[in-house]
């Protein structure tokens, strides 16, 4: 089986490899470049939402550029084998992290896709059907149900609220189709239409 042989356990991740008044060999060097982008990763998605230890994952298969088995995963980031299945079989759900079985060891190995482009589209198709789509029509549905305390409800102070409350709704509903109208620009490019999109954005401004 033609594959490519997966990167020897190393270091957990989160080491530092530096030592203060001592130069560093370019190995330590590049060791602790990529120490710092898991962290910074694992933080960042953090603040999105994401959990820690899944982009942390997805952070080193992203910078090892090679397949590793969650044997390595556990090893370089210190984290357990259910916690290591469970974040794989996400980052595969998502589409961003694919899964290759050796028949040799009969172990499961895992690659991060390594185009950005395709890697940030990913993320967001995922995102928008999760959580933008829905959100559109639990809006709508909020419009749909506040029309019947429009004008023709025959209270004034009713319909006065009614009135605000669809002027909220309506720019929520306006500012969402925007950020669909930019997210599908950008999918819909492969990544070319970052100019469009931004384009988009500004014809949209008031």
């Amino acid at each position: 089986m033609n594959r490519q042989s997966p990167a020897p356990d190393a270091r957990p991740a989160s080491a530092d490899p530096a030592t203060p008044g001592r130069e560093q060999s370019p190995g330590a060097a590049l060791d602790r470049a990529h120490a710092r982008f898991i962290e910074l990763w694992g933080r960042m998605a953090a603040s999105w939402g994401v959990p820690r230890s899944m982009a942390e994952v997805h952070a080193l298969l992203f910078v090892d550029g090679g397949m590793l088995n969650t044997d390595q995963l556990m090893s370089r980031l210190g984290i357990s084998r259910g916690n290591a299945s469970m974040t794989t079989r996400t980052l595969v759900e998502w589409g961003i992290v694919t899964r290759v079985h050796n028949r040799e060891d009969r172990r499961d190995y895992f690659r991060a896709e390594q185009d950005v482009w395709t890697l940030f589209a990913t993320v967001i198709r995922v995102r928008k059907r999760r959580e933008i789509d829905p959100l559109m029509g639990l809006v709508e549905e909020c419009r749909a149900l506040a029309s019947g305390a429009g004008p023709g409800c025959g209270c004034a102070e009713t319909a006065a609220r009614a009135a605000e409350l669809e002027r909220k709704l309506r720019d929520i509903a306006s500012f969402i189709a925007t950020f669909d109208t930019l997210a599908e620009t950008y999918l819909a490019s492969g990544g070319d239409g970052i100019a469009g999109a931004f384009g988009t954005l500004g014809e949209r401004a008031p």
